[in-house]
């Protein structure tokens, strides 16, 4: 039999433990998204001139169309010395839907002309995307007040990357996410699943590899790309 100041002191260690439980901060929880490589497209060679700059006028207005209905809540291109020049974007859809992402790729009229080409897979990922599609939005209407401030304000460089182990590279980023340059950390499913997509907040990717460094060989495989998106991203 357990003497009673045993059971007491028992009881007090199992509360204090549920108490220790239930203050722990949890972790918030997963948004489920849709997410669009953009590639060049097999009529890309076809267009030139005017007719480009069309198709590149309305593939702007389409994102900011998009945006403005809050079904895009993330675009930008890839930069200067990616290391594959066929792939050109991404496209990141409020819906969790991969159909209704790719339907939502075909209002953009150079997908529509084959200009590029898309492959749309599900992503889940922990940051709240709409509030920093909701700060960008709010930079803008700044802008739109002031005129003197200049859009490029309102976009930042970063590197993104995809690790082909999602566990093993979350695990080896851990330094990098408790630094906050993780800016974004997103699963992704469909074709790819079991891929990891991260960005990074580093300029260009010499910046990058020295950030990853540290952590090269318990990362796994992976490939990094030069990026351009929202500065909000980051906060």
């Amino acid at each position: 039999m357990v003497r009673r100041p045993l059971a007491l002191a028992l009881l007090a260690l199992l509360s204090l433990l549920a108490l220790a439980c239930s203050s722990a901060p949890k972790a918030p929880p997963a948004h489920e998204h849709s997410f669009a490589f953009l590639r060049t497209g097999p009529r890309r060679a076809e267009y030139s001139g005017e007719p480009l700059q069309a198709l590149m006028k309305g593939h702007m207005d389409n994102i900011g169309r998009l945006a403005e209905r809050e079904e895009l809540l993330l675009a930008g291109p890839f930069g200067q010395g990616n290391p594959d020049p066929a792939l050109r974007g991404v496209f990141l859809f409020a819906t969790p839907d991969a159909a209704a992402g790719a339907k939502l790729c075909e209002t953009d009229p150079s997908i529509a002309a084959g200009v590029f080409e898309i492959e749309v897979v599900p992503l889940s990922t922990r940051k709240d995307l709409v509030a920093s599609l909701h700060r960008h939005q709010a930079f803008e209407e700044r802008r739109k007040a002031d005129p003197t401030i200049p859009m490029m304000e309102g976009m930042s460089s970063y590197v993104l990357g995809i690790a082909s182990d999602a566990a093993r590279a979350g695990r080896a980023l851990e330094p990098l996410r408790a630094a906050g340059q993780v800016v974004l950390e997103a699963q992704l499913g469909g074709a790819r699943e079991g891929e990891l997509l991260f960005v990074l907040d580093q300029r260009d990717l010499a910046g990058a590899e020295a950030a990853l460094a540290p952590v090269a060989a318990d990362l796994g495989e992976y490939k990094a790309y030069p990026w351009f998106g929202s500065a909000f991203l980051r906060e």
